[in-house]
């Protein structure tokens, strides 16, 4: 590293390199023994903090999207919507409580409540549900393990406000059961 890059890395202030990462990484990590950078939220699940972006009170997802900094910048928004309420409906097993952290669980049974709730090549929408459960992992909204076979809720869930959860908890109550038996990485 040059002198004068190290220079340049010393005068960049934390909290701005804090939420350029949450932005670029949608919500990084780091142990729960470091501290937080201002200017950014964190979530715990008890062993790793997630850092995510603060939204400024009032900014909708227009004016987000005027600036070049959509929620969820998803291809198919609606897609990713189903895939994450069938993952929502396999992690929150208990609706009473807060969704995060949630429990992991059977990207397999996931995969099932989800081809539940679509119609046409049951296929084809494994695949798709497949790629937006990497998307939705990649934006910091489910945490995917891959080569366990789990997924579990992601950090940008800690931040819904308590009183947004009634609706959720009705349509999730309305998806199909997840499925009995079904074990991870089969």
């Amino acid at each position: 590293m040059s002198k004068a890059s190290a220079e340049s890395k010393a005068d960049v202030d934390p909290g701005v390199l804090a939420r350029a990462r949450a932005r670029v990484l949608g919500g990084a990590s780091q142990a729960v023994t470091e501290p937080t950078p201002p200017g950014v939220v964190a979530a715990s699940d008890g062993e790793r903090v997630w850092l995510l972006s603060a939204w400024p009170d009032g900014a909708t997802p227009a004016l987000l999207e005027e600036y070049d900094t959509a929620p969820m910048p998803l291809d198919r928004s609606g897609q990713a919507r189903r895939v994450l309420a069938a993952a929502l409906r396999c992690c929150w097993t208990r609706l009473d409580d807060a969704p995060w952290p949630g429990e992991a669980a059977p990207v397999q049974a996931v995969l099932e409540v989800y081809g539940g709730m679509s119609r046409g090549d049951a296929e084809l929408a494994r695949r798709w549900a497949t790629g937006e459960l990497r998307r939705l992992s990649d934006t910091g909204w489910l945490l995917l393990d891959e080569a366990a076979g789990v997924v579990r809720p992601g950090p940008r869930v800690a931040l819904w406000p308590d009183d947004s959860l009634g609706p959720l908890r009705d349509l999730l109550r309305r998806l199909p059961e997840p499925p009995q038996g079904v074990i991870a990485g089969e």
